[in-house]
């Protein structure tokens, strides 16, 4: 019996991202069907359909659900029109993985919750970062108590960018808030902001530094800084006597994404690129070919997804917090 995939947007990260992940989820599960892909350019719409082998493009997104019946959608929309299809496609009753974030505010998000449980509908909201193989290996790694045996003492996690000017840099940011809620394992209980504003560079444009204290203790430090000299995206993690530095991109700097773990200043393991087993292709090292096959091999098991619409409220919440430029956020 077929397994039939519908996806909806055929922007850049549909093209760079998904699309090769599915057709590397179909080379693996062989009962695949891509049915159709929609977008409201007709051009670019067609050509996705015959960069990717699905079946039909569409420009109306009830059209293709009604004509294609597929067994799981993905919504690969910018956040201003997210809400709005994500919640037509759900009320529709059909399996839905949002990329990131599933909207800008709390309302928008709990909207979409009642849609869900009003169909019972299994979806998943795609936050790569956790999907990425290094990342997994990090929370692997503290899961199972090593290198020391020790609790988490702090993480920073920094993320910057070069001439980001975005207006509106919450819904980047959010990628850094989720980051360090999967790598502690914890929610957010206090945070305080502090923002260093560049009115010169444009409206909004601003450091974000946040002092957070998680759930189970964990202090954590996030600097996120939009325009700078380097793109970087890093955690480091220390325990007692052991720190874990995970650079997430490659840069100048780094020839190679990588996991060092450090112990008493000597260091004692080194993970790279290539040596996981999805971790050869930007698609796979950035966390989307497995946010896709964990989705997809969910509904094809019956499971619900673990991170879905509830799941990630926390991390809008904290985005918008930065989008109002509130002082503190506390749970």
């Amino acid at each position: 019996m077929s397994f039939k995939i519908c996806s909806v947007g055929c922007g850049y990260i549909a093209n760079a991202m998904h699309g090769p992940s599915y057709l590397k989820y179909r080379t693996e599960n062989c009962d695949t069907v891509f049915a159709g892909c929609c977008d409201t350019d007709a051009g670019r719409s067609k050509e996705f359909k015959e960069k990717f082998g699905f079946l039909e493009h569409f420009t109306d997104l009830n059209g293709m659900l009604d004509r294609c019946r597929p067994d799981a959608v993905c919504l690969l929309s910018p956040v201003h029109v997210t809400p709005v299809l994500a919640g037509r496609i759900l009320e529709m009753g059909y399996p839905l993985l949002l990329e990131k974030p599933p909207g800008h505010t709390k309302e928008e998000v709990v909207g979409l919750m009642k849609a869900a449980a009003g169909k019972k509908v299994p979806h998943m909201v795609a936050f790569n970062r956790r999907f990425a193989p290094l990342s997994r290996k990090l929370r692997e790694l503290l899961e199972a108590g090593y290198p020391s045996g020790h609790v988490i003492q702090s993480l920073q996690y920094d993320m910057f960018r070069v001439n980001r000017l975005d207006e509106d840099f919450s819904t980047t940011a959010i990628h850094a808030i989720d980051a360090v809620r999967f790598i502690t394992g914890s929610d957010y209980r206090h945070i305080t902001f502090v923002y260093h504003e560049y009115p010169q560079l444009g409206a909004n444009i601003a450091d974000i530094h946040m002092l957070c204290t998680m759930s189970n203790g964990i202090v954590a430090q996030l600097n996120i800084c939009p325009a700078t000299g380097i793109c970087i995206e890093r955690a480091v993690v220390n325990l007692r006597d052991s720190t874990l530095f995970l650079d997430y991109m490659k840069n100048e700097l780094n020839t190679s994404s990588k996991l060092i773990s450090v112990e008493k200043n000597k260091i004692t393991q080194v993970f790279g690129e290539h040596q996981m087993p999805d971790d050869s292709q930007p698609f796979e090292k950035e966390g989307f070919y497995y946010e896709n096959k964990i989705f997809f091999d969910d509904i094809r098991a019956g499971r619900r997804p673990a991170m879905d619409l509830q799941a990630s409220l926390q991390s809008v919440e904290v985005a918008d917090c930065i989008r109002k430029r509130l002082p503190a956020y506390t749970a």
